[in-house]
């Protein structure tokens, strides 16, 4: 039977799934205070929060629609990322780091002696395209698991159709937190069994922003992000950990442009009118760099003294357009120098040997769910959904990215990693230097949020 779900706005009626120039009726959705679709029934959560949160909930028998190709043949795993339009960078990266994790796995005795084959789809940063590519790559393809995604609004339409679908699915670069808080936490949540995330969220990442507020000389801030979920809840976040934490800020001005500007003219102006110290923005992909180049053209980095990019890092390295500005603060949620470790060392090595430049998060995000497979597969003996799953679940793991676990709601407990942007001559590239990782585990952001009802996500 088909099973269609299609989030467009949060229960504020703000967007989730991100306005681009594709064409489809679900990304052309604007700010209109509607209220998201859901499944008619959703099956039982079942694990440590997921049950407690959402309680008994109604089976829904899918036939044909669970992936697992067997225990014999290739492992074949599926992968949806932006490959087209402003943010095919994201992709581009995710598809070298799979590229470089298939061939050395394959190379070194493939997972429980099978190779590993993967399917790369594209989601068009769109909900709608992003659910039509999962359900082909598991019904169709009959992939043994699921892992990628770019978009916090497109992924926090996927995963109830994951559930529904009851196919592992490892994120590995969308943000949003509600993914990974269990259904019923928070009005806007839908994380459930199936889903986990190897990168840090925008709940972790913002924690870090905060905390370099606290250092910084910057009492009234502003932003200016994205017109979906990514830009709204950065915001959010923001305020809430500042409060927390009792950092002195006033927050003066917001600009939500929408994904693909080509004009930022008014936007800049109107936060430079109103003349904040320091600006938070999660603009990325080609909307950073052409911001950037616009923002140097107004004067903007002349008079906003302090601007802190969001996970601006993850387009920086073998970007075209304008780079991030030396002396700025920047976050990444892979840093290719921290943690100083023979694993980290020894990839980012390779990868510059073999592709010419530093590793992206996103490229390490994709390369280590590959690896994450390899584990839980060879683990669990069984490339069966429950058993991989059941493998997921609260497992230890290391990587380039240092040594972490994935929470009671399936986050990686992975560091918050601020810097300064700078220049390496070395390398050839701008990096962060220096560099500081917060832990940002459940209690710490728990703690910071204070009496935020924002859920930690972890």
């Amino acid at each position: 039977m088909d099973l269609h779900i299609y989030v467009v706005s949060d229960t504020h009626g703000r967007l989730l799934t991100m306005e681009t120039e594709i064409g489809d009726d679900e990304n052309k959705e604007k700010q209109t205070g509607g209220t998201p679709t859901s499944s008619a029934s959703q099956s039982p959560i079942g694990r440590r929060r997921f049950l407690q949160a959402t309680g008994a909930g109604t089976a829904v028998a899918l036939a044909g629609c669970s992936g697992g190709g067997g225990d014999s043949g290739p492992v074949t795993l599926g992968a949806a990322y932006i490959l087209s339009g402003f943010a095919s960078l994201y992709g581009e990266e995710a598809e070298r780091g799979i590229e470089f994790a298939q061939s050395r796995i394959n190379d070194n005795g493939g997972i429980d002696g099978r190779e590993v084959d993967v399917i790369v789809r594209d989601t068009e940063a769109s909900g709608d395209t992003a659910i039509q590519q999962i359900r082909s790559l598991v019904q169709e393809d009959n992939v043994d698991g699921l892992f990628g995604l770019d978009s916090s609004g497109v992924a926090q339409a996927v995963a109830p159709q994951i559930s529904q679908l009851q196919v592992p699915f490892m994120i590995t670069h969308a943000a949003t937190p509600f993914v990974t808080s269990p259904q019923g936490e928070h009005e806007d949540s839908v994380g459930n069994e199936y889903v986990f995330r190897d990168s840090n969220s925008l709940a972790q990442d913002v924690y870090g922003a905060a905390r370099v507020a606290e250092e910084l000389d910057a009492t009234e801030w502003a932003t200016i992000g994205p017109d979906y979920a990514f830009g709204y809840e950065t915001w959010d976040y923001f305020q809430a950990y500042c409060d927390g934490l009792g950092v002195e800020a006033e927050f003066t001005a917001e600009q939500f442009p929408a994904l693909a500007t080509s004009d930022y003219t008014p936007f800049i102006s109107s936060i430079l009118d109103a003349d904040p110290d320091a600006v938070l923005t999660p603009l990325w992909g080609a909307d950073l760099t052409t911001f950037i180049g616009q923002a140097e053209d107004a004067g903007w980095f002349d008079q906003i003294d302090h601007t802190l990019f969001s996970v601006g890092m993850g387009t920086d390295y073998p970007s075209d357009g304008s780079p991030l500005p030396e002396g700025e603060y920047a976050s990444t949620r892979y840093d290719p120098f921290v943690p100083d470790s023979e694993t980290n060392n020894s990839f980012r090595e390779a990868y510059y040997e073999e592709y010419g430049t530093l590793p992206t998060y996103n490229a390490e995000g994709a390369y280590r769910a590959l690896y994450l497979y390899k584990d839980a597969i060879e683990s669990a003996g069984s490339t069966e959904a429950s058993a991989l799953v059941d493998e997921f679940t609260g497992m230890e793991h290391s990587g380039p990215v240092g040594e972490y676990q994935f929470s009671e709601t399936n986050q990686a407990t992975v560091a918050s990693v601020w810097g300064t942007v700078t220049y390496d001559d070395e390398w050839e590239s701008n990096v962060l230097d220096p560099v500081n990782r917060y832990e940002a585990g459940p209690d710490v952001l728990s703690e910071a949020l204070g009496d935020s009802d924002l859920p930690t996500g972890i």
